[in-house]
């Protein structure tokens, strides 16, 4: 019996992994193009749209329509500049109105709708005194539960994959680069002490490995439904 709890639990492991290595490639290869998606705005002018602290445009062409969580209702997304950036928000539509489920810096890259749910990947590049790039997935059901998955890298960290992933136990100090730079520097927005290329420090964490030079790995280490990406020494 312990023999076949154990198969079973192997088993079911190896399926999560196998969800988890599709989906990283999924998103990251989003970032191969990361041009601005063309919104649908068709039947904007039949709603009334919610107002809106970037929405200075007239126009609504900022607007895309669509039903997100399969009620029947067309749902908003804002995706346009903001302040100076670009800025991506969610509104799901109700009997009640429009209520913002998500809001923050970004370019949509995709939307994906299934039966189930849809998927909506943003992006936002580092910029100025942000040295991280994030890579976002905002998940909504047909309950209207909404779900975020961010990808985080350092600005000088190039992602890349090589053709097999694989899990594993990874300790030592994770970097921006596959290189060790140790050198103490000041940030020149904050002031702050910056160590080289330091991201954190690892201790047993489990690890998805993409990519590998030398003796280094570039991993992947998943947080809560999020991943924090850098080089660790083998």
């Amino acid at each position: 019996m312990k023999n076949k709890i154990a198969i079973v639990f192997f088993l079911s492991s190896l399926s999560l992994f196998s969800q988890d290595f599709s989906d990283i490639k999924t998103r990251v290869s989003l970032l191969k193009n990361t041009a601005t998606f063309k919104v649908d705005s068709t039947g904007i002018s039949k709603i009334l749209v919610p107002t809106y602290y970037c929405n200075t445009n007239e126009t609504n062409n900022n607007w895309h329509v669509q039903d997100l969580n399969n009620d029947g209702l067309k749902d908003l997304i804002y995706s346009g500049s903001c302040q100076p950036y670009h800025q991506t928000a969610i509104f799901l539509n109700s009997k009640k109105g429009f209520q913002l489920v998500y809001d923050a810096p970004g370019k949509i890259l995709s939307i994906t709708s299934t039966t189930n749910a849809t998927e909506i990947n943003s992006y936002n590049p580092s910029c100025c005194c942000s040295y991280y790039s994030s890579l976002v997935k905002i998940t909504i059901n047909n309950t209207s539960v909404v779900e975020e998955s961010t990808i985080s890298f350092h600005d000088k960290t190039v992602i890349t994959l090589s053709d097999k992933l694989y899990t594993k136990t990874v300790s030592g100090i994770l970097r921006s680069t596959p290189v060790i730079d140790d050198v103490i520097k000041k940030d020149p927005c904050t002031g702050e002490k910056i160590v080289g290329n330091t991201i954190g420090t690892l201790k047993n964490e489990s690890a998805i490995v993409v990519n590998q030079e030398n003796n280094w790995l570039l991993v992947f280490i998943k947080q809560n439904g999020s991943y924090a990406v850098g080089w660790v020494k083998k």
